[in-house]
């Protein structure tokens, strides 16, 4: 076997992954390699619009602990372009889980998670029809 032979793997899209917390983007950010997905993050002072239209993400990660007004608009905006949504927290889940409730292909996961269940649930929000591309 020749192991001086680098593979590339092609990525399945990228994953927009806002959070306030540099350590939880950074951890979440390396998770998001591992299941085969490139990690965008928003720009500093970017408005939630703007992170969208740069990054094309095919799935928004927020991290609704440490959220603050960009996070909200983020997960408002995303809500509303239609992009599957997967919601990070830590603490028991509070009554703005019934304001999610109306929108589509979003999924909480409560921390600490397995990178297996993370891969599974990632791979779970991604569109069927461009997962397949």
């Amino acid at each position: 076997m020749d192991t001086g032979v680098v593979r590339r793997v092609k990525s399945m899209g990228k994953v927009l992954v806002a959070s306030t917390d540099a350590a939880f983007a950074a951890a979440i950010g390396q998770m998001v390699s591992e299941c085969g997905f490139t990690p965008a993050f928003p720009a500093e002072f970017e408005g939630p619009w703007l992170s969208l239209t740069r990054t094309q993400p095919r799935v928004v990660i927020c991290d609704y602990d440490a959220q603050v007004g960009l996070v909200h608009r983020l997960i408002v905006e995303s809500s509303a372009r239609r992009v599957p949504l997967l919601i990070f927290h830590a603490s028991e889940k509070s009554a703005a889980v019934t304001a999610f409730a109306p929108v589509e292909r979003v999924r909480w996961l409560k921390l600490p998670v397995s990178p297996a269940a993370f891969g599974q649930v990632l791979r779970d929000l991604v569109p069927a029809a461009r997962h397949a591309a």
